[in-house]
């Protein structure tokens, strides 16, 4: 019997290379990495200091634009 599940990704991405070895029939465990994926974008992280900043700046800023 053959079963189709769908995978579904939290980004967009290309992916490199298959991680699993076999053919058909092979079982996977749950968790368990199937593909080597390259996001389309670059990913950056920021500090929650950061984060909060920017928030700040942006809503100040369209406080700003109301207020005129």
């Amino acid at each position: 019997m053959k079963m189709f599940n769908k995978v579904h990704a939290t980004f967009a991405g290309t992916i490199d290379r298959i991680l699993i070895e076999g053919g058909e029939g092979t079982i996977v465990r749950k968790g368990q990495p199937l593909f080597s994926v390259t996001p389309d974008e670059r990913v950056v992280e920021e500090s929650p200091a950061d984060r909060q900043k920017r928030q700040r700046d942006a809503t100040n800023g369209y406080l700003a634009s109301i207020l005129r």
